[in-house]
């Protein structure tokens, strides 16, 4: 009999900073503090804009809202069971391997994503994947 199949459940804990300090100086924001991340991007989107509908296989990554708002659909791929979670300002989301996932910003927005694995040409880690298929 073959092993069986283990698989992880899926979930979309909306996030918030770890720590936030303001003073006199201004504002001091941990916005995650664990992961292995390896590249951080920051990105604007206008309203109504998409990204992902694919997956990774190695890849985990943190997307984290700094302003605007955004739907994030998250499907696990090896049983189809989803969900959705809406993220405001000061909000993220880990996103994790064999997880489809599209975000639809449903504002002007702009945004951190953290990802464990550098992109490289010779091996993308990006496999399209339809989150409402």
């Amino acid at each position: 009999m073959p092993p069986k199949r283990v698989v992880p459940e899926i979930e979309a804990e909306v996030k918030e900073p770890t720590f936030i300090r303001r003073d006199d100086r201004g504002l001091f924001v941990e916005v995650v503090n664990e992961g292995p991340w390896e590249t951080v991007i920051h990105g604007s989107m206008r309203k109504g804009a998409r990204l992902g509908n694919h997956y990774h296989r190695e890849c985990r990554a943190f997307f984290y809202l700094l302003s605007g708002r955004a739907e994030v659909k998250i499907r696990l791929i090896f049983n189809d069971e989803s969900v959705t979670a809406e993220l405001g300002s000061m909000e993220g989301v880990v996103l994790r391997p064999y997880e489809t996932h599209m975000i639809r910003f449903l504002e002007d927005s702009d945004f951190l994503l953290l990802k464990s694995y550098r992109y490289r040409d010779d091996e993308p880690d990006i496999f399209p994947y339809d989150v409402e298929a």
